[in-house]
């Protein structure tokens, strides 16, 4: 573990799989609407929604790479506390 944080090959996204059955039942419902708005838009338009979409991903990436970190920090902040206390007398 700790070499794969060294050389930077630790992707803990790659192993994320959410096991709500609600979860690819939204993901199969987005892309059928991703497929009826390429149908219904001109090429322009449908770029344009692309767009706004690939935007709405990069922040939200942003803000799961916020939540990883915070609640690694919590994780840690655990553990020192965890392993700091001293034995009563």
């Amino acid at each position: 573990m700790i070499e794969k944080i060294y050389n930077g090959s630790l992707q803990p996204d790659v192993y994320i799989n959410p096991q709500d059955p609600e979860y690819r039942k939204l993901t199969k419902e987005t892309s059928n609407l991703m497929e009826e708005c390429q149908k219904r838009f001109s090429e322009k338009d449908f770029k344009f929604i692309e767009g706004i979409i690939d935007l709405y991903g990069k922040s939200y990436s942003m803000h799961s790479t916020a939540s990883f970190i915070y609640g690694f920090k919590i994780g840690a902040l655990m553990m020192i506390e965890v392993l700091n206390v001293k034995p009563e007398t």
